[in-house]
């Protein structure tokens, strides 16, 4: 015998087809499953702060906001929203500074990445290696800011080749830009500074890439503003931290 829910989830399903609307937050409770649920919230205040970039520029009601522990969280949602009879838009999210609303998403999903395990804490998600035959190089999740990555490299004597000028937001959110900044001229910009890449596709698939690996993925996920998948993890190349530094001033 068909459960109540899934019997509400096709009728919900039907009419939603027939009026060409999008998943509500209605239809959201009803189909997740509960290992999922437990990670989606939809209160006002919750989707107002998910409603707005950092600029203010751009603003997009999603129906919720997910908050995932783990890569494998975002691995469900996503595969199970591949399968969902009704089309529902995901967007990745950090700290929430986009070009032009990439991390917002109208009646669709916001997937908070900044709630991946170990944000900003003692055990977050930065591990650095200088026994690389690539060189030093740090691996580092999606949701840590680069300020946290400094921090953590410079412990050792090392930095990343190439950083932004601002460092309050997410390694995620500028692979997925460009990552420019004054030292871009000498080094390139921070994507021509990553070795590998895990990411999550449309389809709900966590694949490793770099160069030699998935390349076709690769270099569509780095610039490519989250429209071919969702970085959970990049291998930042590091190099000796400068001793000195040297200021001009012109009057």
């Amino acid at each position: 015998m068909e459960s109540p829910n899934l019997f509400l989830l096709i009728i919900f399903t039907c009419y939603l087809f027939l009026q060409n609307a999008p998943f509500s937050a209605v239809a959201l409770s009803l189909a997740l499953p509960k290992t999922l649920l437990d990670k989606l919230k939809n209160d006002p205040l919750t989707i107002s702060l998910a409603s707005k970039d950092y600029g203010l520029m751009v603003q997009e009601n999603p129906s919720g906001v997910f908050f995932p522990l783990t890569g494998h969280d975002v691995v469900g949602l996503i595969r199970f929203m591949y399968t969902s009879p009704v089309p529902l838009h995901i967007a990745a999210r950090g700290q929430g500074h986009c070009v032009r609303g990439q991390a917002l998403v109208e009646n669709g999903l916001v997937v908070n990445m900044t709630s991946l395990g170990g944000f900003r804490q003692k055990t977050s998600r930065i591990v650095v290696s200088t026994t690389s035959p690539l060189g030093p190089y740090a691996d580092v999740g999606a949701e840590q800011l680069w300020i946290d990555v400094l921090h953590a490299t410079t412990q050792k004597g090392l930095s990343p080749v190439s950083w932004t000028d601002y460092l309050h937001i997410t390694v995620g959110g500028t692979l997925s830009n460009a990552g420019i900044s004054g030292q871009t001229f000498r080094f390139g910009p921070q994507i021509n500074n990553v070795h590998e890449l895990d990411v999550i596709t449309g389809r709900g698939e966590l694949l490793t890439c770099s160069p030699t690996n998935n390349p076709e993925l690769f270099y569509s996920v780095l610039g490519g503003l989250g429209q071919f998948g969702i970085i959970t993890r990049a291998r930042i190349a590091l190099a000796p931290t400068p001793t000195r530094v040297s200021l001009s001033f012109s009057l």
